[in-house]
């Protein structure tokens, strides 16, 4: 029996989307456009408040994965959160909020942050920030 993570497959679907729109053009003539560069703001505390639960919850899953949020404390939260929002259907579908936030990175009013290249420490701030949202959000 094969049996498919959610996290698994969202962080599949995350870095697979985000391949696809950086890899240039394979055939056909170039143009002159800038190349996308994936280069995303550092993520801050206060941008915990702005982002979709979607999202929060995929960041959620991503502070698990990363160990900067137990799973003791997170995953009960993330279970809820995600019944609460969809953001991981049965179907394996998935929800882009929840791919991208499983990546470290959030999105807020158009503009997309990471949590990436922050000092563990800060990602651990901004983990915590997300762990309480998430707590009053269900």
């Amino acid at each position: 029996m094969i049996r498919f993570s959610p996290r698994a497959c969202a962080v599949l679907v995350a870095v697979t989307g985000f391949a696809m729109h950086s890899l240039p053009a394979l055939a056909g003539p170039t143009e002159d456009h800038p190349p996308i560069v994936n280069d995303f703001a550092p993520a801050t505390v206060s941008g915990v408040g702005g982002i979709s639960l979607a999202n929060l919850a995929g960041v959620l899953n991503y502070c698990v994965d990363v160990n900067l949020v137990s799973h003791q404390d997170g995953d009960a939260v993330q279970t809820a959160i995600n019944a609460k929002t969809g953001a991981t259907p049965p179907d394996q579908r998935g929800n882009v909020d929840y791919a991208v936030g499983t990546a470290g990175q959030f999105i807020v009013g158009g503009t997309t942050s990471t949590l990436t290249r922050l000092e563990a420490a800060d990602q651990g701030k901004i983990c915590s920030a997300v762990l309480t949202r998430a707590k009053s959000s269900i």
